[in-house]
C-alpha cells in the first residue's frame, strides 16, 4: 500500500468527505458542503428506519425493505416537488442583430417545464392553502396505512408519519437546491456561451464561435455529475496535441485542439511554473509543447516571454498557433517596453506575417486590434 493510500485509509470519514467536496471547484464535479449535509440526512434518516424495522417484534427482511421503500418514495415524491419549485426561469434575450448584419438564425430555449413547473406550484400551493382540513384527514390515514408496514414495533403509526415527512421535506429541499445551484448555473452559463458563439459569428470569427459552442457542451456535461477527468499534465496534453495535427483539418479538430488549451490553462491552478519553465517548453519546439507554452502565457501573463511570443507570431507553426501568439501579444500590448512595441508592430505590419492570415477574420481583428493598442496602422 502507498502512503498516500495510508494516509486515506487512516483518514477519518468525515475528513475524507469534506477533501472531496473541496477537490474540484468546477460546477458540477465538486461536492459542496450543502450536498454533503443532504446526504448525512439521507444516510441517517435511512439507518434510523432500518434500525426501527429490524428491531420490532416482528422483523424481517420484507418488513426492513418496506419500510426502506416507503423512505424512498417519499425522498423521490419530495425531491420532484423541490425541483418543480425550483426550476430556473429564462429570461428574454435582448440580442439585436446590428445594423447593416444579416439576421443569425438561431435556437430559442424551450421554457415549456418552466410553465408547467410555474402551474404546477401555484395548483399546489393553493390547494394546500385552501384544503387544509382534508389534506391532514387524508394523512392521517395515509399514516395508518402504512404502519402495518413497517412491523409491529409500538408507535408504529407515529414513525410511518415521521419517516414519510422527514423524507419529503429532506427531498423537497435537496431538489430545490439542486435546481437553484444547479440548474440555474448551468442554464445561464450555457447561455452565455451560445450568445458569446452567435456574436462571435456575426463578427466572422469562426475559431471563437466553435470554442464557444464547445464549451457550452462541456456546461451541459457537467449536470450528469460525473467524476472529474483524471488531471493531466503538459506531457499528457502535448502529446495529445501532437495526435491531433496528423487528423484530418475541420471545426471538431479545431474544436478538440481548443479543449487541450483550456485544459492547459487550467494547470496553472495547479502546478507551479516559472517564466523560464514555460521559455524551456515552447524551446521544445514540438507543435503540442509550443501551443502549451502559449496557453500557460494566456493564462498567468506573469509567464509571458516576449521572444517566444514574436517568434511565433512571425514563424508560426500553424495558423492555430499563431492566433494564440496573437492572443498573449494583445495581452502583453500594454506593458511591453517601448523597443518591444516598435519590433511588435514592425512584426505585425510585414507582409510576410500578414500573408499567413489573408482570409482569417479572427487573425486579422486580432492583429488590427494590437496595432490599435501600439498607435500602428494594418493599412
Amino acid at each position: 500500500m502507498s502512503d498516500n493510500q495510508q494516509e486515506t485509509s487512516r483518514r477519518p470519514w468525515w475528513r475524507f468527505w469534506r477533501s472531496r467536496s473541496t477537490r474540484d471547484a468546477t460546477p458540477g464535479s465538486r461536492v459542496s458542503a450543502v450536498y454533503a449535509v443532504e446526504g448525512t440526512d439521507i444516510i441517517g434518516g435511512l439507518l434510523a428506519t432500518i434500525a426501527y424495522a429490524a428491531t420490532g417484534p416482528k422483523a424481517s427482511l420484507t418488513v426492513v425493505s418496506a419500510s426502506v421503500m416507503i423512505a424512498v418514495a417519499a425522498l423521490g415524491s419530495g425531491v420532484l416537488i423541490g425541483i418543480l419549485f425550483g426550476v430556473p426561469r429564462t429570461t428574454a434575450g435582448t440580442d439585436r442583430p446590428a445594423e447593416g448584419h444579416p439576421v443569425v438564425p438561431g435556437i430559442g430555449a424551450n421554457t415549456n417545464l418552466e410553465q408547467i413547473s410555474d402551474w404546477l406550484t401555484k395548483i399546489l400551493v393553493g390547494v394546500s392553502l385552501t384544503q387544509f382540513p382534508a389534506i391532514k384527514r387524508e394523512s392521517a390515514q395515509l399514516f395508518h396505512a402504512l404502519a402495518p408496514a413497517l412491523g409491529d414495533g409500538s408507535g408504529r403509526t407515529s414513525f410511518a408519519g415521521s419517516v414519510v415527512i422527514y423524507f419529503f421535506v429532506v427531498g423537497f429541499l435537496s431538489g430545490w437546491l439542486y435546481a437553484r445551484l444547479r440548474l440555474s448555473l448551468l442554464m445561464s452559463n450555457t447561455d452565455a456561451l451560445l450568445l458569446l458563439a452567435l456574436r462571435a459569428e456575426r463578427a466572422g470569427d469562426p475559431l471563437t464561435a466553435e470554442t464557444a459552442r464547445q464549451e457550452a457542451n462541456r456546461q451541459v456535461s457537467l449536470a450528469s455529475d460525473a467524476a472529474p477527468a483524471t488531471p493531466v499534465g503538459t506531457t499528457d496534453l502535448i502529446q495529445q496535441y501532437n495526435r491531433l495535427r496528423d487528423t484530418p483539418a475541420g471545426t471538431r479538430r479545431t474544436s478538440q485542439m481548443s479543449e487541450i488549451v483550456r485544459q492547459a490553462r487550467r494547470l496553472t491552478d495547479s502546478q507551479p511554473f516559472t517564466a523560464l519553465d514555460v521559455v524551456q517548453l515552447f524551446n521544445e519546439a514540438t507543435h503540442g509543447s509550443r501551443i502549451v507554452a502559449l496557453a500557460l502565457m494566456e493564462s498567468d501573463l506573469r509567464l509571458a516571454d516576449f521572444p517566444s511570443v514574436l517568434s511565433a507570431i512571425r514563424n508560426s507553426r500553424s495558423a492555430f498557433e499563431q492566433y494564440h501568439a496573437l492572443t498573449v501579444a494583445n495581452m502583453m500590448a500594454d506593458s511591453l517596453s517601448a523597443d518591444a512595441k516598435a519590433q511588435l508592430r514592425q512584426t505585425l505590419e510585414a507582409d510576410e506575417v500578414r500573408n499567413k492570415w489573408a482570409g482569417d477574420t479572427s487573425r486579422s481583428v486580432l492583429a488590427a486590434s494590437i496595432l490599435d493598442r501600439l498607435g500602428g496602422s494594418n493599412s
